[in-house]
């Protein structure tokens, strides 16, 4: 008898710990009908969405000229790699049922701020704080601002708050085999230039090879132009580093010119990635490029301000081989991936 008792009670206090470990773990799945997590007629009629993340928030917009990042001088935002994606991951998001209406259990799913907003143009809108991925790994928690709730859902979308990664970054694009020249002014005001007459045919210029070889790398990795950020157009600091410029000008064999500007900023501390800033025109007036170049200024990603020559044979001697015994071809020191 005492030995059913102790079994009896084994078997009890098995279970309550049973239900101690399950009620610490998220609700299974529920087989209820899935839903969207964002209603479609919202995403149909955008108007402007609102992302904060990572303590950053950025706002982007719809305007006749298309989506723009007010907070970024009305730049144009960056459709095919920022902004398509994103669109496409709330679109497909789904609700499969509820996680927990519990405030402990929810305050374990890492709301700390995390929330898309989104503005339709009728003036409807949706809110949501975004949690970490729940336990099967179907996608994340979400909890809807007028909710109680906290959401299984399947969105694994990316949440970006900082301004400076929705803008476009690319400021020009230009294929190889379309440059008929290029012309170098270095900030001492002297110059190297390079032509060709046809397609196809090597670029020359009445300079030493080392010479024509760093500015033919130089072009290389310059044939599609990426911008860090953007800051003001008349910043004080950059306004008067470009009044002596580095600049870089390209005619196609269309006839078609696109000059970049930049300078650098002096030598910081010991270890700091060099600063530096850039502006590009086209030769065509009424080209979208000009507009851009009056609404901001660009700063350079470190790599590129390294690239500001204060002379010829500053541009030269980067091409100079590896000292120290080092293996490798002399080269512009330009990431892998750029050129």
């Amino acid at each position: 008898m005492r030995n059913r008792t102790l079994l009896f009670s084994t078997l009890a206090l098995g279970a309550v710990a049973l239900a101690l470990v399950f009620t610490g773990r998220e609700t299974p799945p529920p087989t209820t009908q899935s839903y969207n997590l964002v209603p479609p007629e919202l995403l149909a009629d955008l108007r402007a969405l609102e992302i904060t993340a990572n303590e950053k928030t950025v706002r982007i917009e719809r305007t006749e000229k298309g989506w723009v990042v007010p907070s970024r001088f009305n730049l144009p935002v960056d459709t095919d790699n920022r902004l398509r994606p994103f669109l496409q991951a709330l679109r497909s998001a789904k609700v499969l049922g509820t996680l927990t209406s519990d405030p402990r259990r929810i305050a374990k799913l890492n709301f700390s701020g995390n929330s898309i907003r989104i503005e339709a143009a009728n003036g409807k809108s949706w809110s949501a704080e975004f949690g970490r991925t729940v336990e099967d790994g179907s996608g994340g928690a979400v909890h809807l601002l007028e909710s109680k709730d906290a959401l299984r859902t399947t969105f694994t979308g990316y949440l970006e708050g900082d301004p400076a990664n929705w803008i476009n970054p690319v400021l020009y694009v230009i294929k190889r085999e379309e440059v008929r020249s290029v012309k170098v002014t270095f900030t001492d005001g002297t110059t190297v230039a390079l032509a060709r007459e046809k397609t196809g045919e090597p670029l020359k210029g009445n300079v030493e090879p080392k010479l024509a070889a760093a500015s033919e790398e130089l072009l290389n990795a310059l044939s599609v132009l990426r911008a860090a950020d953007a800051i003001a157009p008349n910043d004080a600091e950059a306004t008067a580093a470009l009044a002596h410029p580095f600049i870089v000008e390209v005619t196609l064999f269309s006839g078609e010119t696109i000059t970049l500007r930049m300078a650098k900023a002096p030598a910081g501390k010991p270890g700091e990635p060099p600063r530096g800033w850039m502006t590009v025109t086209h030769s065509d007036a009424a080209h979208p490029m000009n507009q851009l170049a009056k609404q901001a200024l660009y700063t350079c990603p470190p790599w590129l301000a390294e690239q500001v020559a204060g002379s010829a044979a500053e541009l030269a001697k980067r091409m100079d081989p590896p000292q120290d015994g080092q293996d490798g071809a002399p080269t512009l020191q330009i990431p892998e991936g750029i050129r």
